[in-house]
């Protein structure tokens, strides 16, 4: 696993680095790191750097000296140099030859544009004229890099800036080459329509020196980290497999996605669990039911583990207490909840419940809209969606340190999975996936893996990232459904 950390963890390691550096070598492996991802992109690109005045601004000017007379360059400086080592670039970078120019320059004669503007220092809103030079350059057609963190998001990972519509602003990059240590900034939801591909570049010292003694706040899950429902035993049988149990309500279809995916997963049985008098009639059940899904008016005696939630509806009270004390009687009580179970106003009582059985393994996925409703009626507050998705980092960590025993996955861009003091970041989904039923899936993925015994912790990390590795490369992109998306699941499933 990738360590990320907050901005706010670094600057110590760094300022202890700095002092041992001679003057500018920092600057000076950021702009090599910078000049290796320009000059990607063929022998001669034409280059225009935006720099700013700080020392985000002093890796662009170092940047620009050190490919002058490789390739065609020019610096527009957004502001004048502020810190020494700035300014000991600018000044170097004037002595070689390396041109200036000014905002009103055209942009159509560049290949490659690069952002040192701002960074991980940035804060607020963008100034009128910022503003307005970023539209032209994202407007512009050509390669965009940015240095370690797109202009105009700030170090929480919340864009502030607005245009006319509403929509969030800042630097749209192809590639942010990030210095030193991966950043909590860069995977937020806002940020990922900005960052593009993120690369990690050293300063001068190895990232195992650079991260030593430094605990990440988070972990970004790699396809090593997860551990998949393969089968190594020969001599196996069903049973072996665990039995998840998907109770049924409002929503049919919702439910069968979900145990559809939980068999796709490898749980060895799944039975979709209605009330008596809701049990399709099986004249009916093939229209609506997976034929290897079985149904049920109450739980299987061998039940495994239980998700509660897909398409069950808001009314169903008495069901959803009758559920958890179900789960909570289980000898190794587990269960996913998801989707309408964060509806309930006694989820949060129930959550407490769960949260206090030593031995249960609970996973539970909301959405954003969902997380919102989720900390409202955990804290007793009234926060806006958007707020609570813009400051979801944030809201994860306080969530999980009330409900320590039990697994968070904050679906969004990208998914956040928390336990007590642990936390993991999943970025590679797609927006193939904002789709009805993808939720159903990967919280059928998840009761799958609880059913064959995994930890919450373990059966989150490995679904998630299984889940959204599947919609990758999915084409059409608008075309996916639950149904394709179980099938590449399998075929994702083979390849890993």
């Amino acid at each position: 696993m990738k360590s990320v950390y907050t901005d706010s963890a670094l600057p110590e390691k760094e300022t202890k680095i700095r002092c041992h550096f001679k003057e500018g070598i920092m600057m000076e492996n950021a702009a090599s790191a910078l000049e290796n991802a320009v000059l990607n992109y063929g022998d001669t690109p034409s280059v225009l750097i935006l720099c700013g005045g700080g020392n985000n601004g002093g890796d662009g000017l170092a940047l620009a000296r050190k490919i002058y007379g490789k390739c065609r360059v020019s610096v527009l400086l957004v502001k004048m140099p502020q810190t020494e080592e700035a300014r000991a670039q600018y000044e170097t970078a004037k002595a070689v030859g390396v041109p200036f120019i000014d905002a009103s320059s055209a942009m159509s004669e560049y290949t490659v544009f690069v952002d040192c503007m701002f960074g991980a220092g940035f804060h607020g809103e963008l100034p009128p004229d910022i503003l307005t030079l970023l539209h032209r350059v994202n407007a512009a057609k050509g390669i965009k890099i940015a240095c370690d963190i797109p202009s105009g998001i700030d170090k929480t990972g919340c864009i502030t800036t607005r245009d006319d519509n509403g929509s969030p602003v800042a630097f749209c990059a192809d590639r942010t080459i990030t210095m030193g240590a991966l950043k909590t900034a860069l995977f937020s939801d806002e940020a990922k329509d900005f960052v593009g591909v993120i690369e990690k570049a050293d300063l001068g010292v190895s990232a195992a020196v650079f991260e030593k003694n430094s605990r990440p706040d988070a972990y970004l899950i790699e396809e090593c980290d997860i551990s998949l429902p393969h089968r190594t035993q020969k001599s196996a049988h069903k049973g072996m497999f665990g039995h998840t149990a998907v109770v049924a309500g409002e929503k049919t279809g919702a439910a069968v996605i979900a145990g559809t995916a939980a068999l796709q997963f490898g749980s060895g049985l799944v039975t979709c669990v209605f009330p008596e008098n809701e049990i399709p009639a099986e004249k009916n059940a093939s229209f609506i039911m997976s034929p290897e899904l079985m149904t049920s008016s109450s739980f299987p005696e061998k039940t495994t583990s239980v998700l509660l939630g897909s398409g069950f509806g808001t009314d169903r009270t008495n069901t959803l207490i009758d559920t958890i004390s179900f789960i909570c009687k289980m000898k190794e009580p587990a269960a996913v909840l998801d989707a309408d179970f964060f509806s309930y106003p006694e989820c949060g009582m129930l959550l407490e419940k769960l949260n206090s059985l030593e031995n249960a393994r609970i996973i539970i996925t909301p959405h954003p809209k969902e997380l919102c409703s989720l900390i409202n009626t955990c804290f007793g507050e009234k926060n806006e969606v958007s707020f609570v998705a813009q400051h979801r980092f944030e809201f994860v960590h306080r969530w999980s340190g009330r409900f320590p025993n039990i697994v968070l996955a904050a679906k969004g861009a990208n998914t956040f999975i928390a336990k007590n003091s642990e936390f993991f970041i999943c970025d590679c989904g797609t927006n193939a996936l904002a789709k009805a039923g993808s939720g159903d899936v990967l919280a059928g993925m998840c009761a799958a893996l609880l059913a064959q015994k995994y930890s919450a912790l373990d059966a989150a990390k490995t679904a998630v990232f299984a889940h959204a590795s599947a919609s990758n490369g999915f084409e059409p992109d608008y075309a996916l459904t639950p149904l394709s998306l179980i099938e590449k699941i399998a075929y994702k499933n083979h390849r890993m």
